[in-house]
């Protein structure tokens, strides 16, 4: 019977090649609906936690009444590191700022424009997705480290690599101090950014040390925690330090908005899918009725010879539930190389992650193209039952 079904395929070639190229777009845009929902949940999501925190991620603002010397900032740096379920890194904002410029290396600075600058601790990876480009990013808050300076690669073409010169000062001040880059970071920023280890920083360069502001960014690592909780939790650990509290808590990342248009891409792809494979489905229906009127005499003949209803329905549905395995087998090749493709055209420093194949994309690969072959041959498959053997004698 699989030989007489193979043989069917090649009655009308055109048409079963025509068929099989719709259904083949319609099972792709089925995979492709899945493969939205899975590595295209896993693009944005890193991409957003490169740029606006993990989700989720908060903003809890601090009060420092006493201020907030060296040894303080350690201590509340290294209690907000060793705090369980929790990544949390503070930022530090200058009152009177901090002006960075290159340096010549021999103390020589070099007109430019001011930068951004990110007083934080090494936790602060945990909290936003930024990959390393070179070097190395800050050490532990408990460790024992020099100046740490990185920066991100627009700040790279400014100043340099890893090795440079940077040349710090601020305007309460006259003294100017010079330090090195030791690593640099993808951050998705345009513009230049400086981060400096806070905690080295408030030991090694006292006279530009005057906290105007903290910050303590936190990214929860289970669902279970709120906002309140974080809070509470940052308010608990700056009293112990530095006699501090939280004064207000909001969120900061936007996993709710790109998880929205995952939703309107993946209804878009099936509305698409489901069109698609009507088109087929109704490409099989025309091949079946037209073979029927071709083969109906041979059909005939072969209930006349004792082939049962059931029989004579495999034999015609069979075709097409043969090409749609077809198209199922070619569509999740594609699908396959398309997947393993991907990491070939990601730069080296992308946050986004090597994505695996969705094996589901497989399942409904499958079940689509099965379906739509079912629903394609089933009319032609009962017209061929229906037919009575004594018509084989006319």
């Amino acid at each position: 019977m699989l030989i007489m079904m193979l043989r069917d395929l090649r009655l009308a070639p055109i048409r079963t090649a025509l068929t099989a190229v719709s259904m083949l777009i319609g099972v792709l845009a089925v995979v492709g609906a899945s493969l939205v929902g899975t590595i295209g949940s896993t693009f944005l999501e890193a991409t957003n936690a490169q740029i606006a925190g993990r989700p989720a991620s908060y903003l809890v603002s601090v009060e420092a009444p006493k201020g907030l010397d060296a040894d303080q900032m350690q201590a509340f740096a290294t209690a907000l590191a060793d705090a369980d379920g929790v990544a949390m890194a503070p930022v530090v904002t200058l009152s009177e700022g901090l002006t960075i410029v290159p340096s010549d290396g021999g103390g020589t600075i070099i007109p430019s424009t001011v930068s951004e600058t990110v007083l934080t601790t090494s936790r602060y990876r945990d909290v936003y997705l930024l990959p390393l480009v070179s070097g190395q990013w800050f050490s532990a808050e408990s460790d024992a480290a020099g100046l740490q300076i990185v920066v991100n690669e627009a700040g790279q073409n400014r100043y340099g690599g890893v090795g440079s010169t940077l040349s710090l000062t601020s305007q309460g001040t006259q003294t100017v101090t010079s330090a090195t880059v030791t690593g640099v970071i993808n951050d998705a920023d345009d513009s230049p950014r400086v981060y400096i280890n806070a905690t080295s920083f408030a030991m090694f360069e006292t006279q530009l040390w005057e906290p105007q502001s903290v910050d303590v960014y936190a990214h929860p690592q289970s669902s279970g925690s709120t906002a309140n909780d974080i809070s509470s939790l940052v308010s608990d650990i700056a009293y112990d330090s530095f006699s501090g509290s939280a004064t207000g808590v909001q969120r900061i990342d936007n996993s709710d908005s790109y998880t929205e248009v995952l939703s309107y891409l993946q209804t878009a792809f099936a509305a698409c899918a489901a069109l698609l494979l009507a088109m087929a489905a109704l490409g099989l229906l025309n091949i079946g009725l037209s073979d029927i009127e071709q083969r109906s005499h041979e059909l005939l003949i072969r209930r006349a010879l004792g082939a049962s209803r059931t029989h004579v329905m495999l034999l015609v549905s069979g075709s097409s539930v043969i090409l749609s395995l077809i198209v199922a087998a070619v569509a999740i090749t594609l699908s396959m190389a398309f997947v393993a493709f991907i990491p070939s055209i990601l730069p080296a420093d992308s946050p986004i992650p090597h994505p695996s194949y969705p094996y589901d994309a497989a399942g409904y690969a499958l079940a689509g193209a099965v379906v739509t072959a079912l629903l394609g041959s089933a009319v032609p498959a009962v017209k061929a039952a229906r037919l009575e053997p004594a018509m084989a004698l006319r």
